[in-house]
């Protein structure tokens, strides 16, 4: 069963409008939000077949997954990135958008969860991996990219693929960050 897209797109627009100005504050907040969310997704997830349905739902789940990640602390959030992964598995944008969600994340020892380092890494690897032609390592700063997995893998207390990761960056274009990533991570290596 196919599903109208424009309606679907509808349906969302709707429910961000009516959350436009939710800031999770109320006692009840968090809980209408994923319930209302979860209704709408109930309605489409199996019946979007074709790829542009597919895709036009995974972008709702990728701004579900980042409202939800950005002002709660509720498990819900990964859990539509995944269905937008799912939904568009070569989608350079959606795994860059789980990516830059869980950015500063990862990095807080409060919030970071083993889950958590992993996806963030998984994304990253998928980012790296996507580019496979200069143009596409101009356009999306592969070397940057190696920085912040180099970092993830910093926050996970993997030492020597941060440093890998330091290097290749380097390789590429040498810059400050990768720079003092390298030495942060040779530093640890050799503490080891």
């Amino acid at each position: 069963m196919a599903i109208d897209i424009q309606k679907m797109n509808e349906d969302f627009n709707n429910f961000f409008n009516k959350y436009r100005n939710c800031k999770f504050e109320g006692a009840t907040d968090e809980e209408d939000y994923v319930a209302d969310a979860d209704e709408i997704l109930a309605r489409y997830e199996d019946a979007a077949v074709s790829e542009e349905e597919k895709h036009a739902l995974a972008r709702q789940c990728d701004l579900l997954g980042c409202k939800i990640m950005m002002y709660t602390d509720n498990r819900k959030g990964p859990e539509y990135y995944h269905k937008a992964i799912a939904l568009w598995p070569d989608s350079y944008d959606v795994h860059w958008g789980y990516y830059t969600t869980l950015e500063e994340i990862v990095e807080n020892e409060e919030y970071a969860t083993p889950e958590l380092i992993q996806d963030a890494i998984d994304c990253l690897t998928f980012c790296i991996d996507y580019c496979d032609t200069p143009e596409l390592c101009r356009e999306h700063y592969i070397n940057n990219r190696y920085i912040e997995l180099g970092r993830v893998y910093m926050a996970a207390g993997e030492f020597a693929k941060a440093k890998e990761c330091a290097e290749k960056s380097l390789a590429l274009e040498y810059t400050e960050s990768a720079d003092q990533l390298l030495r942060r991570a040779s530093a640890k290596c050799f503490s080891e």
